[in-house]
């Protein structure tokens, strides 16, 4: 193999690699903005516990924004079933209650 073929192979696999790194760096950097945009760990919605029920039915608890759901699914239909009080969340999560 002579040196100008080796020179161009080492300058291919420079570039590929900078490309690499800035890719690397730009999809840090957006996951970054997005964990600082929002609420609470750059997510509004978040599910936090999701129970399996008969005939493809579930239940859920979500976080939107600061307030806590349970939410109910069937193949047909989604509902809000109820709020879930801050405390009861508290608690779950092995927090103590707030004043």
């Amino acid at each position: 193999m002579d040196l100008a073929l080796a020179g161009r192979l080492l300058a291919a696999c420079a570039v590929i690699a900078l490309v690499l790194a800035g890719l690397q760096f730009a999809v840090r950097a957006a996951v970054h903005a997005r964990a600082r945009s929002g609420v609470r760990g750059g997510r509004l919605v978040s599910v936090l516990e999701t129970t399996l029920l008969p005939n493809a039915s579930s239940l859920h608890v979500i976080r939107v924004g600061e307030r806590y759901l349970v939410v109910g699914r069937s193949s047909a239909h989604i509902a809000t079933l109820c709020d879930v009080p801050l405390e009861s969340i508290d608690a779950w999560r092995g927090r103590p209650e707030r004043a």
